[in-house]
C-alpha cells in the first residue's frame, strides 16, 4: 500500500496501490504511519513522497464514497497537514498523474518536482463534488485565484508544462527522477530555508490588482457554461472564499460545500455517468462472447476514405494517438486541401517541434485505392448513400489485404447490406464517429449478423486506444443515438405546428442543461442533412404528388415544416447564417426570424392547426420522454446491452446534461410510473399515428 526506503538520511515513501495508486483507507493509513515514522526518526533529514509504477496518485477511491470510508481517519486532509507541518523538508516527486487527492498530497509538501510527461487535474467537479481536504483553499495560494478557479470548476487535465507555467510545480525532471529528487532535497536541506514560506496554508491567496472585475467576469462565464449544474458554482464560491476569508474559514466553507454536494442527486448522477463510461468497454454479445473471451487484432495502420469534415477529424484522431494514417481522396485538389487542413489543426496542438515532426511523418496522403492495400483497418466516411458506400467497400475489398477490417462511418444505414457487398462480411463493422471526430468523445461500434467477435474486440480496443468512449451496439436504422434522436426531432416539429416557437423549445432545453437547443443544433450541423435522409426515402414535400397531405406519411404523423425551410434555402450557418434563426455572422447569436415565423404561421393556417400555449413542463416531457421510450425499445430488441450504454451514447454524443446522468438514468430519477403515465396519455391522444408514444 506504501513502501518506505531510507537512503542517505532521506525517507522515500512510495504510494503503491495498482493500477492508479488510489488513496483507499488502507493506503492512507499506511501512508500516515510512514510519514509519522519519518518525522519522528532523528536519522531522517527530509521526506520524499512519490508513487510506484510511474504514477503518483489518481486520488480518492471513488468506491468509498458510498460507504463513508473516505471520511474515516486518517483522511487525505490529515496527511496533507502532516506533510505541511513537518519540521523536515517534504518533497513531492510527480510522475504519470496527480489527480484530485493525489494533487492535494503534493500541495501538502513544501516542494513539488515533476516529470515532463506528468498530468494534473482536480476532477472532483465531474463527480458532482468539490476538491475537499483543503484543495479549494491551497490551490489559489499557489497559483492565481482565477487560474485556480478555472482548473477546479472544469475538472480538465493539464500538462506538466502548463502546471509549471502557472507555478504549481517548482522544477522539471527529465529522467532519473528519484536520484535527481534526492540531490534536490539535499540542496534544500543544506540551505536551511524557513519552511513557513513553503507552508501553503500560511500564504495569502494570489490575487491581481483587477481581481474584482475578473471575479465578475468569471462569474458570468460560469453561470452560462454550467447550466443547471450545482457543483461548479459551489467550487467557484469555495475558491472565491479564500479572497476574503482566512484559510481556516475557507476550509470550513469547503467542508459545508462537500457535505451539501456529496449525497446530492447531481453527484449520484455524475458518479453513475463515471462508472457507466468504464462499464461500456466491458462489452458482451448475445450471451456467448464478451470482452474477456476475445483477443483484439493488432492495428498499427489505418486508412481513411473521404476527407470532408468527418474524414479529416478521424484522421486527426488517429494521428494524435500514434497511428500511421493513410488519408485517401481521389481528387488531387481535394486531397491537398484536406491534408493542409489536418496539418494546420495539428500545428495548433500544444506540443514540441519533435512531436509535430513525428505526427507529420505518420500521415500518408494517397489518391489511389491501391495505396490502402496494406492497412490493418480502413474507414470509409463519405456522405450517407447506400450505393456509394457499397461501391467504395467493393473497391476496398478488392485491393486490401485479406486481414484488413472494413469499417463504415454510416450514421443510419444497414450494416448487413453494406457487408454483403463484400467477400468478407465477417470483417465489416460500423464505426460511427461524431463530428468533429477529434473533439467528440463518442464512438458507436455497430455489429452486423456476420461480424466476427474478434473484429468487435478489435474495434472496441481501437476506440479505447484513441481515447473514445466506445459503445457496442446492434444494427438497426440509426443504431442507438440517431434512432432516439429521430423522436426528439419529430416531437419538436409537432410542437411547432401546435403553437410553440423554436425559441421556446430551445429555451426549455437549455434551461434543463443542454448547451444548445434542438433548432440551434440543426442550424449548426446543417438543416439539409436531415432533409437528404428524408429525400432518400421519398418523404419530402416536393417529392409528393399534388394533393398529398403535409402532415401524414405512411399513415403516421409527419411535419413538412423542416422540408419547407430547406426548400427555401435556409440550411443554417452554411447558407448565409440563415436557418431556423437569423444569425449575426460575428457573434453567432440567434435572433428570431420573421421569415420563419411567417412560414410557421402560414403552415398552421393551411393545415388547420389552432396555436395554443404549450407549458415548459409539456415541452420538456415531449422532448425527452419519447426518446427515453425508444431507449426501452432498443433494450428490448437487444440493440443495446444495458441502460447505462444508452446513457454513455447520449452523454458523449448528444451533449445530454451530465449532471442528470443520461436519459435512462433520468427516467428513474423522475420516476418510471410518471414516465409511463405521460406516454400512455399521449399514446391515447394520438392513437397509432405517433408510434414513438407507444409504451413498453
Amino acid at each position: 500500500m506504501a513502501n518506505y526506503l531510507l537512503k542517505n538520511h532521506i525517507a522515500v515513501i512510495a504510494i503503491c496501490n495498482p493500477p492508479v495508486n488510489a488513496l483507499a483507507r488502507s493506503v492512507r493509513a499506511k501512508l500516515y504511519d510512514l510519514v509519522k515514522k519519518a518525522i519522528s526518526d532523528s536519522d531522517v533529514e527530509g521526506i520524499v513522497v512519490c508513487g510506484s509504477n510511474g504514477i503518483f496518485s489518481a486520488g480518492a477511491d471513488i468506491s468509498e464514497f458510498s460507504n463513508n470510508k473516505a471520511g474515516l481517519f486518517p483522511t487525505i486532509y490529515d496527511i496533507v497537514m502532516q506533510l505541511e507541518s513537518s519540521n523536515k523538508v517534504t518533497l513531492a516527486v510527480i510522475d504519470g498523474i496527480a489527480f484530485g487527492g493525489g494533487l492535494k498530497l503534493a500541495l501538502g509538501c513544501h516542494y513539488r518536482l515533476s516529470s515532463t510527461n506528468a498530468r494534473f487535474s482536480f476532477p472532483e467537479v465531474k463527480l458532482g463534488i468539490l476538491p475537499g481536504a483543503g484543495g479549494t483553499q491551497r490551490f489559489p495560494r499557489v497559483v492565481h485565484l482565477i487560474e485556480a478557479a478555472k482548473w477546479i470548476t472544469s475538472g480538465q487535465e493539464h500538462s506538466a508544462y502548463q502546471a509549471h507555467e502557472i507555478g504549481l510545480i517548482d522544477y522539471f525532471l527529465t529522467n532519473n527522477l528519484l536520484d535527481k529528487s534526492m540531490n534536490f532535497i539535499k540542496e534544500i536541506i543544506n540551505q536551511s530555508q524557513n519552511l513557513d514560506n513553503r507552508r501553503i496554508s500560511k500564504l495569502a491567496v494570489k490575487c491581481g490588482d483587477n481581481i474584482e472585475s475578473e471575479i465578475v467576469s468569471q462569474s458570468k462565464v460560469l453561470g452560462k457554461k454550467f447550466r443547471g449544474a450545482v457543483a461548479p458554482l459551489v467550487c467557484w464560491h469555495a475558491v472565491l472564499c479564500g479572497s476574503y476569508a482566512t484559510y481556516d474559514q475557507g476550509v470550513l466553507f469547503e467542508k459545508k460545500g462537500t457535505n451539501m454536494l456529496i449525497n446530492s442527486d447531481q453527484s449520484k448522477a455524475l458518479i453513475h455517468a463515471f462508472f457507466s463510461e468504464r462499464m461500456s468497454n466491458k462489452w458482451k454479445l448475445r450471451g456467448e462472447f464478451d470482452f474477456r473471451s476475445q483477443t483484439p487484432l493488432p492495428i498499427k495502420s489505418v486508412g481513411v476514405v473521404g476527407l470532408g469534415t468527418m474524414g479529416r477529424g478521424i484522421v486527426i484522431t488517429f494521428l494524435i494517438n500514434g497511428f500511421c494514417v493513410y488519408a485517401m481522396k481521389q481528387n488531387k485538389y481535394a486531397l491537398d486541401q484536406g491534408i493542409n487542413y489536418i496539418r494546420k489543426v495539428l500545428g495548433k496542438e500544444k506540443s514540441n517541434d519533435n512531436k509535430m515532426d513525428f505526427l507529420s511523418s505518420l500521415l500518408v496522403p494517397v489518391n489511389l485505392y491501391s495505396g490502402l492495400q496494406d492497412v490493418d483497418l480502413v474507414i470509409e466516411c463519405v456522405y450517407e448513400s447506400m450505393e456509394l458506400k457499397k461501391k467504395i467497400l467493393r473497391r476496398l475489398d478488392a485491393v486490401c489485404k485479406p486481414s484488413t477490417i472494413l469499417a463504415t462511418n454510416t450514421s443510419t444505414l444497414d450494416i448487413d447490406q453494406l457487408a454483403h457487398a463484400t467477400s468478407r462480411p465477417e470483417k465489416v463493422v460500423g464505426m460511427h464517429f461524431f463530428a468533429p471526430a477529434h473533439l467528440m468523445s463518442l464512438l458507436e461500434n455497430i455489429y452486423g449478423k456476420m461480424t466476427s467477435p474478434e473484429i468487435l474486440s478489435t474495434v472496441m480496443h481501437v476506440g479505447k486506444a484513441i481515447g473514445k468512449n466506445s459503445v457496442l451496439v446492434g444494427n438497426c436504422h440509426g443504431f442507438v443515438g440517431n434512432r432516439m434522436y429521430a423522436t426528439y426531432v419529430a416531437e419538436s416539429d409537432f410542437m411547432l405546428e401546435e403553437g410553440a416557437s423554436p425559441q421556446e423549445i430551445d429555451t426549455v432545453l437549455c434551461k434543463y442543461g443542454f448547451p444548445m437547443g434542438r433548432y440551434q443544433v440543426s442550424d449548426l450541423s446543417g438543416n439539409d442533412v436531415g432533409y437528404k435522409i428524408k429525400e432518400s426515402k421519398g418523404l419530402t414535400k416536393k417529392q409528393q404528388p399534388p394533393g398529398t397531405s403535409e402532415t401524414i406519411r405512411n399513415q403516421t404523423r409527419y411535419s413538412s415544416l423542416p422540408d419547407l425551410l430547406v426548400e427555401a434555402g435556409r440550411y443554417g450557418f452554411k447558407s448565409n447564417w440563415k436557418g431556423w434563426y437569423d444569425y449575426d455572422a460575428k457573434t453567432k447569436i440567434p435572433q428570431t426570424s420573421p421569415f420563419v415565423t411567417n412560414l410557421i404561421n402560414e403552415y398552421r393556417n393551411r393545415n388547420g392547426f389552432i396555436p395554443r400555449k404549450i407549458s415548459e413542463q409539456e415541452i420538456l416531457e415531449r422532448m425527452l420522454f419519447p426518446l427515453i421510450n425508444e431507449g426501452f425499445h432498443i433494450l428490448e430488441e437487444g440493440i443495446a446491452s444495458r441502460p447505462s450504454d444508452i446513457d454513455v451514447v447520449w452523454l458523449n454524443g448528444y451533449a445530454w446534461p451530465r449532471h442528470t446522468g443520461g436519459p435512462m438514468y433520468y427516467a428513474h430519477t423522475v420516476g418510471l410510473p410518471h414516465v409511463l403515465d405521460v406516454l400512455q396519455k399521449h399514446w391515447k391522444m394520438t392513437g397509432s399515428t405517433q408510434p414513438h408514444w407507444k409504451p413498453r
